[in-house]
């Protein structure tokens, strides 16, 4: 073994949380170099020596501790609960790698950052503090504003109303200052509202564009653990309530302090003795609200997690609901989601019982002491030891008093809501990524050789998926990667985009360890193809050219052309310009893979990877665009994950994986002449089936676009169709040729030309180049073949559900119609399409809308 003849430095002492009974017991491990001793209660229980490698073996709650010797002996060393399951990983990384490491035996399962959740928000909203500031500045303005009129009343009715003398000048001028107080409280909340408001907006968006920009570039593993449903909820919920705790939560908090604090104050001044029984319920109240703070904690907390739980639930079921169906579960899928829907409720009943419980009882309680007030204040009144207006202002106070209390019965859930929210923000955005670019990326010639150097890797470090694979692709050659189910195949792909890094071993290409090479260099060389296609809800354009900078429209029909789409793609609504819902619904399974390939192929990378890339296609397709894959990888390295068997018999080299390691490598003549090899025995149905065979060096007609730039040489002329043109071009007529937007959203100006078996004759970039009147012919004819209603006003919009009724004028004439949800209007620079409910479609120029059209059509979207 590796440590056998290498000298083992490691020393620590770990604490276990079972015994060798299986008793909630605890003992220590002792590890000294090669020795390891195992004490519990300080007396020695088990020695082992020239122990050489550690490992884990996981089983239902308990792991144990496994040691094997230098002479390959095993021992169970030590168990633990999978409490301590993360503590013992680090302790046998650090001693199978001989690397001292410094542990906290520590249950930190809900340790956090020094500092609070809310001075951590404050953190986050450094840049806004100036505006948080005024807003605080505000609320105290309006609360001192607030505690004027009564101070007022009561000079009003002590000085004016019950005395027999009173100054005219005094009364008006109690008036007026009675009408400023109410005219600038009005202002300054007014002014306070919008300040909010607005900062509101900015944070809450600044906080999803953190939050998504976090996540988005985090690594693969962390969206697989946290899941997609728990983000996004995130984004959404928990980014509304941090957003409101912020910008309205806390500052009410600081309102509410200021108010009692004054209050207190002034209540102390009118009348001390009376003020004293003021303090009476609030150690009460304060008591409280402490235990109300720790309950409503975790019931505010389960309550999140269980509506988290039905927002996955719907994401898992809604997206693939033709999956549900076609196994007959909706009954089930609608019991289960009742289940849960059930498990909330019983969570809000539990939460409005809490709230329904302290809240009216803290209110009965300070009642109680307000008719205290009254009854003892109203005898000092009859008594003649204070005046009629102390007592009145001394109530009116009260009532302000305790009302911030009271508010509390509406903020502080809310608070607490938002305190779990902002905590599971803060979770994510502290977590940082473990595949980060290295500090002086290197950025290799590629295609380069791809060497996997004694790789083992595991999602779980400690249960490797591959394990001591060795691997070598040459550049330019054609690699399949083939094995069962759980091989390991996908991982070796995953890997080569650095997803993940490896546990051991090294991966090299061009000689550089890929984690010295730039991430973004890596990936935008490496074109993967996966066996689960995304595709985003946009147009179909968008999805091939995404992720690929300044493609045009000539590129993305080549590419949809080589992977044997493009022709399909004419069929659609809308051309390359159809918006095709979410994860591509609008499409097939076969046409998403190919859509998927195209993607891949404009990418123009030097090495792609094929996850099972053809696996959707019925077997026409599949030869074609293996035949185009083939042709397009032409001086590019291939790497093909695959079951295919022609896929398989026309690369160069072929890896057999078994369990996560290379069982046979070679030529496919080679490894299917080994009647009883590994290869032979995966493939020799489907070779005996198909009769196949090597078919060496292929080469493949490039797929041709005849091209219009230069509109000089060309004229059109009119056809005894109207939807049809006659062209002359190069000194050949074509006849009754039809145009078609390939494009009719996004550029309106690339014209396809095709016969009338649908064969694509030409393109033509933009026809606005043509002469006057081939230009007027070939509108003339696109009208009856792409007709797009001009809206010239806008006449009311009208909003039912999700729908918008439009009653619009067009250059066609008025017209009402509807459009639903927002992927049927499509905003552009300079001008909005709408798509109705019937797939017709109409354009908004916004610089020649009239005011009135325009500010309704902004009112709107």
């Amino acid at each position: 073994m590796k440590k056998a003849t290498e000298a083992i430095k490691f020393n620590i002492k770990v604490k276990t949380d079972v015994d060798r009974n299986l008793n909630l017991k605890e003992e220590t491990i002792e590890i000294n170099r090669n020795e390891i001793n195992v004490y519990e209660d300080n007396n020695l229980v088990s020695h082992y020596n020239n122990i050489v490698k550690l490992s884990l073996e996981s089983g239902i709650t308990i792991d144990k501790l496994i040691g094997i010797s230098s002479d390959n002996k095993i021992f169970e060393i030590a168990y633990f609960t999978k409490k301590k399951e993360e503590l013992f990983k680090k302790v046998i990384d650090g001693f199978n790698k001989n690397e001292q490491i410094e542990i906290s035996d520590k249950d930190d399962e809900n340790s956090k950052a020094s500092m609070s959740t809310i001075k951590w928000l404050w953190n986050i909203a450094s840049k806004y503090r100036k505006t948080l500031i005024i807003g605080a500045i505000l609320s105290l303005i309006t609360t001192g504003l607030n505690l004027v009129p009564p101070y007022l009343l009561k000079i009003l009715i002590d000085s004016v109303l019950l005395s027999p003398k009173y100054s005219t000048s005094l009364y008006i001028n109690i008036i007026v200052f009675l009408t400023l107080s109410y005219s600038f409280l009005a202002l300054i909340t007014s002014i306070q509202n919008r300040t909010l408001n607005n900062l509101g907006s900015k944070i809450i968006n600044d906080l999803r564009d953190k939050l998504y920009a976090h996540s988005i570039k985090h690594d693969y593993s962390f969206i697989e653990r946290i899941s997609p449903s728990r983000i996004l909820s995130r984004l959404t919920t928990d980014a509304g309530n941090t957003n409101w705790l912020l910008v309205w939560g806390l500052p009410t908090l600081l309102t509410n302090l200021f108010t009692i604090i004054g209050i207190g104050v002034i209540l102390f001044t009118l009348d001390a003795t009376l003020a004293m029984f003021i303090l009476i319920p609030i150690p009460i109240i304060i008591y409280m609200i402490i235990i109300y703070r720790k309950k409503s904690h975790r019931l505010y907390h389960r309550n999140w997690r269980r509506s988290a739980d039905i927002t996955s639930k719907i994401n898992d079921t809604i997206p693939y609901f033709i999956v549900v169906r076609s196994f007959s579960k909706e009954e089930y899928e609608s019991k289960k989601l009742r289940e849960m829907l059930d498990k909330l409720y019983e969570s809000n009943v539990t939460i409005n019982k809490m709230n329904a419980t302290y809240w009216p009882l803290m209110g009965f309680i300070v009642n109680i002491s307000t008719i205290l007030i009254w009854w003892i204040g109203g005898h000092e009144v009859i008594s003649g030891i204070i005046q009629l207006g102390v007592i009145t202002a001394f109530i009116a106070y009260i009532s302000q008093f305790y009302g911030p209390i009271n508010n509390l019965s509406n903020v502080l859930p809310f608070i607490q809501q938002s305190l779990t929210s902002a905590e599971r923000i803060r979770e994510v955005l502290e977590t940082k990524p473990q595949i980060t670019n290295p500090e002086n990326p290197k950025k290799p010639e590629m295609p380069a050789e791809i060497v996997l150097e004694n790789v083992s890797f595991g999602y779980d470090p400690h249960f490797p998926v591959i394990k001591d694979v060795n691997m070598v692709i040459k550049p330019k050659e054609k690699v399949a990667i083939v094995g069962k189910s759980g091989s390991g195949k996908s991982t070796i792909a995953k890997l080569l985009l650095r997803f993940y890094d490896v546990n051991q071993g090294k991966i090299l290409i061009g000689g550089v360890d890929i984690r010295e090479i730039d991430l973004d260099y890596l990936r935008r060389k490496i074109a993967y193809v996966p066996q689960d296609v995304v595709l985003f809800d946009t147009t179909v354009g968008y999805n091939v050219a995404y992720g690929s900078d300044d493609i045009n429209e000539v590129e993305i029909i080549k590419a949809c052309k080589i992977a044997k789409i493009h022709d399909e793609i004419l069929k659609l609504p809308f051309m390359y310009d159809t918006i095709l819902g979410e994860r591509g619904t609008y499409l097939s399974g076969g046409q998403r893979q190919r859509l998927s390939i195209a993607r891949a192929i404009i990418k123009n990378p030097d090495v792609l990877i094929f996850d099972e890339a053809t696996s959707s296609l019925d077997i026409i397709s599949e030869r074609e665009v293996y035949k185009a894959m083939m042709n397009v990888s032409k001086n590019k390295t291939v790497i093909l994950v695959t079951h295919n068997v022609h896929e398989v018999m026309n690369s160069d080299k072929i890896f057999v994986l078994s369990n996560g390691k290379i069982v046979e490598e070679g030529k496919p003549n080679d490894l299917l002449n080994k009647k009883d090899g590994a290869f032979y025995s995966m493939f020799k149905e489907q070779i005996n089936e198909e009769n196949i065979s090597t078919e060496r060096n292929i080469e493949y007609d490039d797929e041709k676009i005849n091209l219009i730039d230069d509109v000089r040489d060309i004229k059109i002329e009119p056809s005894n169709r109207r939807s049809a043109v006659n062209v002359r071009y190069n000194g050949i007529f074509y006849e009754n040729l039809i145009p078609k937007m390939l494009f009719p959203i996004t550029n309106s100006k690339f014209i396809g030309f095709y016969d009338q078996e649908n064969h694509e004759i030409f393109l033509m970039r933009d026809y606005t180049k043509l002469d006057i009147n081939s230009r007027k012919n070939l509108e003339t004819a696109i009208a009856y073949n792409n007709l797009i209603f001009q809206v010239e006003k806008i006449n009311e919009i009208n909003i039912k559900g999700d729908q918008l009724e439009w009653n619009i004028t067009t250059n066609k004439g008025k017209i009402k119609t509807y459009t639903s949800g927002r992927r049927n209007i499509v905003v552009l620079d300079s001008k909005i399409i709408l798509i109705d409910k019937n797939d017709n479609l109409y354009e908004i120029q916004l610089d020649r809308l009239d005011k009135r059209s325009f500010k309704l059509l902004m009112e709107t979207i």
